[in-house]
């Protein structure tokens, strides 16, 4: 499955935010995958790499400290409409951010190859010193054009950007309400990840449109994982697939950036009894190779109460 919530602003009050994100990566729970950090190779670039053979290098969200930033979702699609040979989606991501290619020129050659790829959804942006900020959006199954957004709040899950999904429309009141409420760096990133552990289904049409939640790829695809996905915070037991990474990455109106990613053990089946590791990064954007001005580890471990409810106890490690 996997969320995008997402805010950009070209003029921030001097206490505001060019850049909020906050992403769920729902995946098997065993795919092998490296913990988010500025990668060797490419120094500047920060994000959690997919490990998987034939999949290797890929990604799923991540940002550069010269300003870039992008994120994938796949188009939900049952198997009958998918394909076994079609390229690994989460280069999409890792090729902008190695490249050189602006928001929409990277966006035309996709497009161009579209069709070698199972359904995905790509979001891409960049900011620049000069405080504007470029974000295009393109889906290779619906719409199949390229899209420059415009400033304000973005939803993308798995069918197309600020679709009427229920969940759609609950997280982004509540992503709105946390921009506007919340005074304190480090108060919105805890909200923000509250955010992203909600595990209420959603089904309101108050918040979206029901009937537009199934749609025509779905044939064929597993209910209960369907229903499932109602929540921002997925999770099928059966399956062992859901949400097993949050992310959150903030730039300020000083182009201080905050990256932070919490993720789950990758041996565990049960994300209430797994471990689950938070990295927090603090850097500066515009620079040319990523120089990291804060790095904080932290283990959350469960750790049952009475009566068999779960909590999470923090142990913080600083590098």
């Amino acid at each position: 499955m996997c969320i995008v919530f997402m805010y950009f602003c070209d003029d921030p009050s001097p206490d505001g935010y060019r850049l909020i994100v906050a992403s769920n990566r729902d995946e098997v729970y065993s795919r092998p995958t490296a913990q988010a950090k500025f990668w060797d190779e490419y120094p500047d670039i920060i994000a959690g790499m997919d490990m998987k053979s034939g999949r290797e290098g890929g990604t799923w969200i991540g940002m550069k400290s010269d300003g870039k930033f992008a994120a994938t979702t796949f188009y939900r699609q049952s198997k009958k409409f998918t394909t076994s040979k079609a390229k690994g989606r989460g280069h999409l991501v890792s090729d902008f951010l190695k490249g050189d290619d602006d928001v929409e020129n990277h966006l035309k050659k996709v497009s161009n190859e579209g069709d070698l790829y199972n359904g995905f959804n790509l979001l891409v942006g960049e900011l620049s010193p000069n405080g504007e900020t470029e974000v295009g959006w393109y889906c290779n199954i619906e719409d199949k054009q390229v899209t420059m957004l415009k400033p304000g709040i973005h939803v993308l899950s798995n069918k197309t950007l600020n679709c009427s999904w229920p969940k759609m429309g609950y997280g982004k009141k509540r992503f709105a309400r946390i921009i506007e409420e919340t005074s304190t760096k480090e108060d919105l990133v805890d909200e923000l990840l509250w955010l992203l552990k909600a595990r209420q289904r959603s089904f309101s049409v108050s918040c979206g449109d029901h009937n537009n939640f199934i749609a025509a790829q779905d044939e064929g695809f597993d209910e209960a994982l369907i229903e499932a996905s109602r929540a921002v915070f997925v999770r099928h037991q059966v399956m062992n697939f859901g949400t097993r990474t949050n992310t959150v990455m903030l730039v300020d109106a000083n182009g201080h950036a905050t990256y932070v990613e919490r993720t789950m053990d990758e041996i565990a089946s049960d994300p209430d009894e797994a471990e689950w590791t938070v990295n927090s990064y603090e850097f500066e954007m515009f620079q040319k190779t990523g120089i990291c001005t804060a790095h904080e580890k932290s283990k959350e471990k469960p750790k049952r109460r009475k009566k068999g409810i779960w909590n999470i106890e923090g142990i913080l490690e600083k590098s």
